[in-house]
């Protein structure tokens, strides 16, 4: 791993953390959830997130200041978002929907908003001051050289620099994504909830039914 350069991720790097959006949310299937759920094209949905990462908002999934990035020979190998939830004195979730709404047409909003009641049986909360791992990829000419452990070790490492007191980190991932799981667990994430919709027709609209919440604890002299 000596010659992968890690950095935090700069304006220049948009087009590929927009890649890592995507692939997030698509989980390793066909459904993508910027289509399903607000009525866009992979092209829209694209262009949209390019958007809001343009905005430069910190404190969420959709900030190019919560990545980091290993690169290797110039060329961007992987990126993982991740934040300390709550740090900006206002949650993610609203951050990321108040981009969502200023970026989006209203027609969107409007279809996201009549499908809340079902999207709302596999979600989540965040924890106030834990790190929230939003979203890892790798390109798939580096998959197998434990990036996202080495990833997730180096952004954590640098968030508690910020906030020391911070002793837990998490990550949400769909069940179905049976790869991104092993990668957690390598991580040494485990798993401490299961969350299943009621409503199958959820599926229609998210990856899977299912949401798993993996937990990290972090260890450091103040916190030992």
């Amino acid at each position: 791993m000596t010659d992968f350069i890690f950095r935090s991720a700069t304006l220049s790097d948009v087009q590929f953390l927009v890649d890592t959006i995507i692939e997030a949310e698509k989980s390793g299937t066909d459904i993508l959830t910027y289509s399903t759920i607000f009525g866009l094209t992979e092209e829209e949905s694209r262009k949209y997130i390019a958007d809001m990462f343009l905005e430069e908002i910190h404190g969420c999934e959709l900030s190019v200041s919560s990545f980091l990035i290993a690169e290797k020979n110039n060329r961007i190998a992987a990126a993982v978002g991740a934040w300390i939830e709550g740090i900006e004195g206002i949650p993610s979730n609203v951050l990321k929907g108040n981009l969502l709404s200023f970026t989006l047409p209203k027609r969107c909003i409007e279809k996201a908003f009549l499908l809340a009641p079902i999207l709302s049986e596999s979600h989540i909360d965040y924890i106030p001051n834990t790190i929230q791992i939003g979203v890892v990829y790798v390109s798939s000419d580096y998959r197998g050289m434990n990036l996202v452990s080495i990833l997730i070790d180096k952004h954590i490492s640098q968030l508690i620099i910020k906030n020391p007191t911070v002793s837990e980190a998490y990550v949400q991932v769909f069940a179905n994504n049976i790869p991104a799981i092993k990668a957690y667990e390598k991580a040494d994430f485990k798993v401490q909830l299961i969350k299943e919709a009621p409503n199958k027709k959820i599926s229609d609209y998210l990856p899977s039914d299912k949401k798993i919440l993996m937990k990290r604890e972090i260890y450091t002299q103040k916190n030992q």
